[in-house]
């Protein structure tokens, strides 16, 4: 399966650096590979998982009901293909200089190379950097969600094993009612003396989300497009959310998360 994607974070279409790392590049697959992945979404009928907090639906590859919907469906060749070492590496090639300016991954290289290997080989073509991750470190959440009307994701910026985020958006068509249902991402006020900025976050209950909503603007705001990779990096800052929607559609989404365990 080929993916349109470039190898450096300064060549997406979008790029901004902070508070925190936020990339989209759009078209990234064929449109006829995203519109087969678009009609063989899940059904909702074997989705096992809930939210508490807005009530979002999901189905991730720790459900069963994963492997047996993949199976012999093109979401299969979808999901090995991000599964594959070589695009872990990838990702982790393209993340790496971003992570290089979080305090708290400033030993990242020590959970991902072998000690017996130097930096420097780090720096050396993917293929052989395969052999020299330590994959028992590195795992990949896939997951897909289904939200419809009133639901809502409250504002987190999550675990703190989480290395970055990946979205995918499938709406119907790019007709206005979509467009909205984006992610929003948050920077603190400037006059705000309140700093809830936090390594180790969960999603903020009612109280809590309401004293965010006052000192925290959201400075950017994914549109919810078709055929287009979302991505941003974790770190203290990245505080973001789904707005809660009123109008009678199904959002469907995909999110692939690369762990550091």
């Amino acid at each position: 399966m080929k993916l349109n994607l470039p190898n450096n974070l300064n060549d997406f279409d979008e790029i901004i650096h902070s508070p925190f790392c936020i990339f989209e590049k759009k078209n990234f697959l064929s449109n006829e590979i995203f519109d087969e992945l678009r009609k063989k979404f899940p059904d909702e009928k074997i989705f096992p998982g809930k939210h508490q907090n807005g009530k979002k639906i999901f189905l991730n590859n720790k459900h069963e009901e994963f492997y047996k919907f993949i199976k012999d469906n093109i979401w299969g060749d979808f999901y090995n293909h991000f599964n594959q070492k070589k695009f872990i590496v990838y990702l982790i090639e393209l993340i790496k200089p971003e992570l290089e300016k979080i305090e708290n991954r400033k030993k990242f290289n020590k959970y991902l190379i072998t000690k017996k290997f130097s930096q420097n080989l780090y720096k050396k073509l993917i293929n052989k950097l395969v052999r020299l991750i330590n994959f028992d470190t590195i795992r990949i959440g896939f997951e897909f969600s289904i939200m419809k009307k009133n639901c809502y994701i409250p504002p987190h910026c999550d675990t703190e094993n989480k290395l970055l985020s990946l979205m995918i958006y499938f709406p119907k068509n790019n007709v206005e009612d979509y467009l909205d249902l984006g992610t929003n991402f948050y920077s603190k006020k400037t006059d705000s003396e309140t700093n809830m900025d936090i390594w180790k976050s969960e999603y903020l209950d009612i109280q809590n989300s309401e004293k965010f909503y006052e000192n925290y603007d959201v400075f950017y705001k994914s549109k919810f497009e078709e055929n287009k990779l979302v991505g941003f990096i974790k770190n203290e800052k990245s505080w973001h959310d789904v707005s809660q929607f009123n109008n009678d559609i199904i959002r469907k989404s995909l999110n692939i998360n690369l762990y550091l365990d």
